[in-house]
């Protein structure tokens, strides 16, 4: 059985935000406004030769049998350059999650958004037609009697795929500031900060990035390492912090981590590596110990809710560790 423990007020929270994200992106249904824009696109669109639009003649032809609007079914580059938010159907036509499309022709996420920043050249559009025209045919080729409201439900998978990776990095966000803002204020109680001066009182979960301590040391937020100790330049510590609760994906999270904790001790031998999670596996606990990257593991749920945790994660830290209390 997974270790994770109930009654938290950081799961709380957590599940809370998983909520409003899905209640917000129902709410947004992007989907529908990309299509609604398609539609309203009145301008005559040439589609010949179909293969310089990556549009096979049998799927083309068995669109026109169904009565669907090729435009439906089929991405005109001239549809995304009169509205680059339409991408997101097409994109979920074909299944592609952001990441893979990004793969394809780099970045699209301002590109769906409608922001202005979000710029979509002729040569670019040609390429993601093409790249989704590629797998919308191939989809419908070696499919049953597809319809267009198979689509559709592929663009609402598509979709929930994409929600579930938003949540997976909002979550990870909450854990990194969460311990992060503990961890100053825990230095600030302690009078251990040189520089700069923290009022205590104005702590927040968007604290500063560099701090000098005591003794010398420089600590650092990053995003690998989340937390680095540095002294004359050489790394004492790294901590990485894997804050989702979900134990499918602890192995995951904990082999994201290890990059980081493989440099480190290719920087530096002596540094200790330091791995928070929210979720321990026995399959997880095994991988770690095998690995022998870390130092310590700690709870993050025990940290932020139990005093004596918390107590322990420090004096490991900043008293075993960087020897600074």
């Amino acid at each position: 059985m997974a270790k994770v423990m109930s009654k938290s007020g950081y799961t709380d929270d957590l599940r809370i935000i998983k909520s409003l994200l899905i209640v917000t992106s129902l709410q947004k249904r992007k989907d529908i406004k990309a299509i609604e824009a398609i539609r309203k696109f009145s301008k005559p669109l040439s589609w010949k030769p179909l293969q310089e639009f990556m549009i096979d003649a049998d799927v083309w032809r068995y669109a026109a049998k169904k009565g669907y609007d090729p435009k439906e079914v089929f991405c005109h580059p001239e549809v995304l350059i009169h509205n680059p938010t339409t991408s997101l159907y097409y994109r979920g036509l074909c299944g592609l999650s952001v990441k893979a499309a990004k793969s394809y022709f780099g970045t699209i996420e301002s590109l769906e958004e409608g922001n202005s920043r979000g710029h979509l050249n002729v040569e670019k559009a040609r390429k993601m037609a093409q790249t989704y025209n590629y797998f919308i045919c191939s989809i419908i080729k070696n499919s049953t009697d597809w319809s267009i409201e198979n689509g559709y439900r592929t663009i609402i998978a598509t979709l929930g795929i994409t929600l579930d990776g938003s949540m997976r990095n909002k979550i990870g966000e909450i854990a990194e500031e969460r311990i992060r803002a503990m961890i100053v204020e825990w230095l600030t109680e302690k009078k251990l900060i040189v520089e700069p001066k923290v009022d205590k009182e104005k702590i927040s979960e968007k604290t500063q990035r560099v701090f000098e301590l005591k003794n010398g040391v420089i600590m650092e937020f990053s995003s690998e390492p989340d937390i680095a100790f540095t002294k004359e330049k050489h790394l004492l510590a790294v901590v990485e912090i894997k804050g989702g609760i979900d134990p499918a994906g602890a192995l995951e999270r904990y082999g994201a981590a290890t990059k980081s904790f493989q440099h480190a001790i290719e920087t530096s031998s002596r540094c200790k590596n330091f791995y928070l999670g929210a979720v321990f596996t026995p399959e997880l606990e095994r991988r770690i110990s095998e690995d022998r990257l870390v130092e310590k593991t700690f709870n993050i749920i025990e940290i932020l809710d139990d005093p004596t945790a918390r107590e322990r994660f420090f004096t490991e830290l900043f008293h075993h560790v960087l020897r600074m209390v």
